[in-house]
């Protein structure tokens, strides 16, 4: 081999371990962003601030205690025999005046308690046709489909379990069969809610209503899967109802479908072309996702710059929650020229993703600052983040639906469930409510009430 050929061998062997060399280095930052990212905890004090005070061992100020309450009643009364022998010296025991108890609370065996409904059967004298009263189990034509039927209370028991708890349809069968005596399959069940769902469909209606008259309304997004095809459960919210919608689109004719023409108030999002493109809608942006980005870039490009930036965000925003809720003139406009001066500053001219996000915050300055001028709107959604947790939860242990009417119902009893908990509303009375409704045929009751 000349001395030609193996310089160019060599040449080569070179090319080839660089570009290895940056596989391996591009791999490694891949990890490095994605460890940081699954963190649970990050830190939001900049560098140099002292740490806070760690939390004291025990439970906080106020929290309730560690303690059962005892109950306000006792059904039953066990006595125990003193010992006869003391456990110490082995001596003889006398009993003394002093008693000593404790309470235990336990579950009774459940049994299903069974109600019979009945009725005269009546013959029309005018055209001999057969007339009886409609029954629980009874068709639209009043003609009993199911010699058995659950009642509400098993019906609430049910609803819970799967779209509040995130139980499964087959362990909730074998729960209810094995601990209450009322055994269902999954499709049972899977037909009992969508026969709820028809029998209180008013209540979305209701919710749809009081969403489009409030004056702010959170919204949100996240991926659920519509029988193996990528969907996605819509969010709106106030702090008195919950409205949640699966399709498999996220296209801007979805929220617009649930806010409606005529939506007037403040919509909280994040900065999601959706919202952001509407163009008649009054934007209130979310600045946790502004200060999350910039969390994420000081720690992927730990600098002195991308650290400043982090910093002035978060003070903007601590400054501006302040001066939003004291209500002071000059207080407020300090923060807007604050966030002025941080959009304008050219001192990260050497990173793009800090120019994007200062072209961001400037672009959206009015929905960026609109919590100032405002007491009402927050200046964070993370009100709809905590509301939409539960369908991650939902998602995380079915994995989404199987079909349309699957879609429907998540949407449908996640939005009465959660509407009716902010309100400090109990399920099963509507569930009573509805099923009454729909026995004398009379107008489904409010989900408000």
């Amino acid at each position: 081999m000349t001395d030609a050929e193996r310089i160019e061998q060599l040449e080569q062997e070179n090319r080839e371990l660089r570009r290895e060399l940056e596989s391996l280095r591009r791999e490694l930052e891949e990890w490095k962003r994605g460890f940081r990212e699954r963190r649970k905890r990050r830190t939001s004090r900049g560098e140099g601030k002292a740490r806070p005070e760690r939390k004291r061992p025990g439970r906080k100020a106020g929290h309730a205690p560690a303690q059962r309450a005892a109950p306000d009643h006792v059904d039953q009364e066990q006595a125990h025999p003193t010992p006869d022998v003391c456990p110490h010296c082995e001596g003889e025991v006398e009993e003394t005046d002093e008693v000593a108890s404790t309470l235990e609370v336990d579950i009774p065996p459940v049994k299903p308690l069974v109600t019979r409904h009945s009725t005269r059967v009546g013959c029309c004298k005018r055209c001999q046709r057969r007339v009886v009263a409609r029954l629980p189990g009874a068709s639209e034509n009043g003609t009993t489909v199911a010699p058995v039927v659950l009642g509400p209370n098993a019906q609430s028991l049910a609803l819970t379990l799967r779209f509040d708890l995130k139980a499964t349809l087959g362990p909730i069968g074998t729960f209810m069969g094995k601990w209450f005596g009322v055994p269902i399959s999954p499709g049972g069940l899977t037909q009992m809610f969508d026969r709820l769902r028809e029998r209180s469909w008013s209540a979305i209606g209701e919710i749809k209503l009081a969403l489009r008259a409030s004056p702010v309304v959170g919204m949100d997004e996240t991926g659920l899967r519509q029988n193996g095809a990528t969907g996605w459960c819509w969010l709106a919210r106030t702090d008195t109802l919950s409205l949640y919608h699966v399709e498999l689109s996220r296209g801007r004719w979805v929220a617009e479908g649930i806010l409606g023409e005529d939506f007037g108030g403040v919509l909280v999002t994040d900065f999601y072309a959706v919202y952001t493109g509407q163009g008649t809608w009054l934007n209130a942006f979310c600045g946790a996702h502004a200060i999350r980005d910039a969390k994420k870039l000081a720690e992927v490009q730990p600098c002195v710059e991308t650290e400043d930036f982090r910093d002035r965000l978060l003070a903007f925003y601590e400054k501006g929650e302040a001066a939003a809720a004291s209500g002071d003139f000059f207080a407020r406009r300090g923060a807007r020229i604050q966030l002025g001066h941080l959009v304008n500053c050219t001192d990260y001219i050497s990173f793009p993703e800090i120019v994007k996000l200062q072209a961001r915050l400037e672009k959206y300055k009015p929905g960026v600052t609109r919590f100032l001028d405002t007491p009402e709107v927050p200046w964070n959604n993370n009100a709809s983040e905590r509301d939409m947790r539960i369908v991650a939860r939902y998602r995380a242990v079915t994995g989404g639906t199987r079909s349309p009417s699957g879609s429907a119902s998540v949407g449908h009893w996640l939005s009465i469930i959660q509407t009716r908990r902010k309100n400090g509303l109990e399920l099963g009375p509507f569930l009573r409510a509805i099923n009454d409704a729909h026995l004398h045929q009379r107008s489904p009751p409010s989900v408000f009430v």
